[in-house]
């Protein structure tokens, strides 16, 4: 449930984003999911699984949760170094800061 709003949010902030910057929206949407997904699955399955051992498959609630919250911000954090490191560098430049 986590990950599912955390992927609404970036893919709205992404739309928005590519709209502001007179970019093909889909295109920097689906960027931005695949690089979510990329993110979290590489914690997820890269650092959690090797840490975790046995417990990842039988773990209890509050690891299964860490785990979850964990992969969700890793995530984000890698949509938001793209978007920052490749997205606002293309497209029409606006005159205010972009966030």
């Amino acid at each position: 449930m986590i990950g599912a709003i955390a992927i609404v949010l970036i893919a709205v902030w992404f739309h928005k984003t590519a709209e502001k910057r007179r970019l093909p929206s889909l295109q920097w949407v689906i960027g931005g999911v695949v690089v979510y997904y990329a993110g979290f699955l590489g914690w997820m399955y890269g650092v959690m699984r090797p840490l975790t051992g046995n417990l990842f498959q039988n773990h209890s609630l509050w690891l299964g949760l860490g785990m979850d919250i964990s992969s969700v911000l890793v995530g984000a954090l890698m949509a938001t170094l793209f978007r920052s490191a490749v997205m606002l560098k293309r497209g029409d430049k606006s005159y205010e800061t972009d966030f």
